[in-house]
């Protein structure tokens, strides 16, 4: 929705109201006339965006290529004041309470999730020295001034200047991850989604105020601005849905942090109630929207039995607590994709409530290890239940993101460390949604944004 198809007396008073998310970069603020519009999940207008143009967003990479560099030492501690700004003080206008309102309000997670989000994003940034130093190869250097150059040894380098980032709407995790690149050094440009742009908002406001602001900048914008962001950036980080990962997935320059599609794997020698309870958390934790979020589960078992203890688990959640809220028109949408038969009917997914649509956990069984559904992934706590087959499963499982083990047999886990396209593998009563600072997420994000080179210099060369 474009602000400018809303009457000239009506915007006024809308602004009046609205958060509003302006471009920033180089420490100022660009105001556009185009602007769009922040939905909640009441279809209530929130705020609205700025919608920068390709011009403007040229020549803020031009500038930011050229603007005065920080040593990396510098940029480590600003990002420490930065966290304590963006957990604790009024940033753009709100405060910690009030952001996480509104962010809930759009997006529809628990509150408690975007306050745990709030607290882990300024823990991340506390933490930074000891996270990139994690995934930097333990021979490596930083800088040519250390003294093991003069015996010859890897210098860990940037791999480009400017990066982009095009941020999802799902939740306000991912923005804990692309602070590794201003880590680095990286001049990064942020595209916050217009579904949710407040997160992106506050941690830029943050780190522009101590000092940063030659190096982040927030890009709001369209679909062209989006791809001229590409094209100016060095390198790219965008998330998506499946679309994303079928424009970008033959061009180097391009993360895709596309659909996780995490799944667990319960053997026969476990108790049955315990898979059923790590189940139910791995599908539920994060409002069930995360690339984490558990969305199928193989049952070496009878995967009917599994799937009704697993619905009578998530009846007895609180649904207001653990489940995300959707608009009408979400609620209908993901309605038509589950029950093409019954459209009429929003109520599956649970009673209306005064803030939105309950989106409660959604449950299939299929009897074929290969069925397509085991790879269905949507923005809720949805779960396909399926037997598992040590051959045939193998290739549902290849290409997740998580995958959690609940058995003690070796056979199975040897069969799931095996398969490496599987990004992270757990063994035991571990969430597929466990996430650790200095833990890879995806692999290192330094293994796209960073590479290593060998150097010498002679003793004394220089003095």
């Amino acid at each position: 929705m474009l602000i400018d198809s809303v009457k000239p007396d009506v915007k006024t008073a809308m602004e009046n109201k609205l958060q509003q998310v302006e471009a920033l970069a180089l420490g100022e603020s660009y105001v556009t006339r185009r602007r769009a519009a922040v939905i909640n999940v009441l279809d209530e207008v929130v705020g609205e965006t700025a919608i920068a143009p390709p011009v403007y967003i040229c020549e803020v990479v031009r500038k930011m290529r050229i603007a005065p560099r920080l040593r990396l030492d510098e940029i480590h501690a600003a990002m420490k004041q930065a966290a304590k700004i963006y957990s604790s003080e009024s940033v753009a206008g709100l405060s910690p309470a009030e952001y996480v309102q509104l962010t809930h309000c759009v997006i529809g997670l628990p509150a408690s999730i975007i306050e745990r989000s709030l607290i882990e994003t300024s823990e991340v940034l506390m933490m930074m020295p000891e996270i990139i130093k994690a995934s930097m190869p333990h021979g490596a250097i930083w800088h040519v001034d250390d003294s093991r150059v003069a015996e010859g040894c890897a210098l860990f380098s940037r791999r480009a200047d400017v990066l982009a980032v095009l941020t999802g709407g799902n939740g306000p995790g991912a923005h804990a991850l692309w602070p590794q690149a201003l880590a680095f050094g990286y001049r990064i440009l942020i595209k916050p989604s217009v579904r949710e742009p407040f997160t992106a908002q506050r941690l830029v406001s943050s780190l522009q105020q101590v000092g940063l602001g030659n190096y982040v900048a927030l890009i709001p914008t369209d679909h062209q601005g989006a791809d001229e962001m590409v094209s100016a950036a060095d390198l790219s980080i965008i998330y998506g849905g499946q679309d994303i990962v079928n424009k970008y997935h033959s061009n180097p320059k391009v993360l895709i942090q596309g659909p996780g599609r995490s799944k667990i794997v319960v053997g026969s020698d476990v108790n049955i109630d315990e898979a059923v309870s790590l189940v139910a958390r791995s599908v539920s934790a994060l409002g069930g929207t995360a690339c984490v979020s558990a969305s199928a589960v193989l049952i070496e078992g009878d995967p009917v039995d599994f799937g009704q203890r697993l619905s009578e688990a998530f009846d007895q959640m609180d649904a207001e607590e653990a489940f995300p809220l959707g608009s009408s028109n979400t609620t209908a949408l993901l309605q038509k994709s589950l029950y093409p038969e019954k459209n009429e009917d929003l109520r599956l997914f649970g009673e209306q409530t005064s803030s939105g649509y309950i989106l409660r956990p959604c449950v299939t069984v299929v009897d074929n290890p290969i069925d397509p559904l085991i790879q269905r992934e949507l923005p809720f706590p949805c779960v396909t239940v399926a037997p598992y087959d040590r051959l045939k499963s193998s290739q549902m499982l290849s290409d997740s993101l998580v995958v959690t083990v609940f058995s003690k047999k070796p056979e199975i886990l040897g069969a799931v460390l095996s398969n490496t396209t599987i990004s992270n593998v757990y063994a035991g009563d571990i969430p597929t949604t466990w996430m650790a600072p200095l833990v890879p997420h995806d692999g290192y994000l330094s293994e796209f944004l960073m590479h290593s080179r060998g150097v010498r210099i002679q003793k004394n060369w220089f003095t």
